[in-house]
């Protein structure tokens, strides 16, 4: 169920959708990687380093299925409306002003808050640390938001999946299997090759494909484009550049 497994998740399109899937980063996630008013719909979501969402609406987490999301750093979500969904668990401090936080969140560090974020009913932020919020300068502030940030002395760990990135196989085992090693990408079609790149001039709607480059990148670019299947570059990085 691993959707996305990489250093470095960068994104220009308009959604990411994955219902009941999940998404690892072995680093950071911040707007420069973002379209900022995309979404990465994605049920579970680890993050090994920090989170900062400063401009746009950028949302986190699945409406339809959310899960949680497990921040391995500090997580800032300061500047832009944007939706959180799942419960989320940050191994560092969390500033939060105008995101949405649909269900609860757990702090192993300090929390600050600005002026306008949205808490739902029935979510919490649970947090170990200090607390900062605009009552400390005797500015107005609702209580409810306070009300919702709940001191103690532990909260809920995690681990992060080491999965590593393995190796491709030997040519031949793709032969075997009907790789074929360039050309268009269509409904089925298996290509290995060294590196790929694909800008098809018409419209691009491909299901269910499979691309490895064994040693090089992965381009596909085309905007209006649907893509569903497997991009797999061990040595290289894959760039995916269309709506979903």
């Amino acid at each position: 169920n691993v959707f996305v497994y990489g250093n470095v998740l960068q994104f220009g399109g308009g959604n990411v959708n994955g219902l009941g899937s999940t998404i690892i980063i072995t680093g950071d996630l911040n707007t420069a990687n973002t379209n900022l008013g995309a979404s990465i719909a994605v049920t579970n979501i680890y993050i090994d380093g920090n989170v900062s969402l400063n401009d746009g609406s950028a949302a986190l987490g699945s409406a339809a299925k959310p899960g949680a999301i497990y921040i391995n750093g500090d997580l800032e979500l300061w500047i832009g409306t944007r939706d959180i969904y799942g419960d989320v668990y940050v191994d560092g401090d969390f500033r939060l002003k105008d995101a949405r936080i649909h269900n609860n969140i757990y702090v192993d560090g300090d929390l600050t808050l600005g002026n306008t974020p949205w808490i739902a009913d029935d979510a919490r932020i649970y947090y170990t640390g200090n607390i900062t919020s605009p009552l400390d300068s005797g500015s107005g502030y609702d209580p409810g938001i306070i009300a919702k940030c709940i001191h103690q002395a532990t909260v809920p760990g995690f681990t992060m999946p080491d999965l590593g990135i393995p190796s491709t196989k030997l040519d031949d085992w793709y032969t075997t299997r009907g790789y074929i090693s360039g050309g268009a990408l269509t409904n089925g079609v298996k290509i290995f090759a060294d590196s790929y790149s694909y800008t098809p001039s018409g419209d691009l709607n491909a299901k269910n494909v499979i691309v490895i480059a064994k040693t090089g990148d992965i381009r596909i670019e085309r905007w209006g484009g649907h893509v569903t299947g497997v991009f797999f570059a061990p040595k290289g990085k894959v760039t995916f550049i269309g709506d979903s």
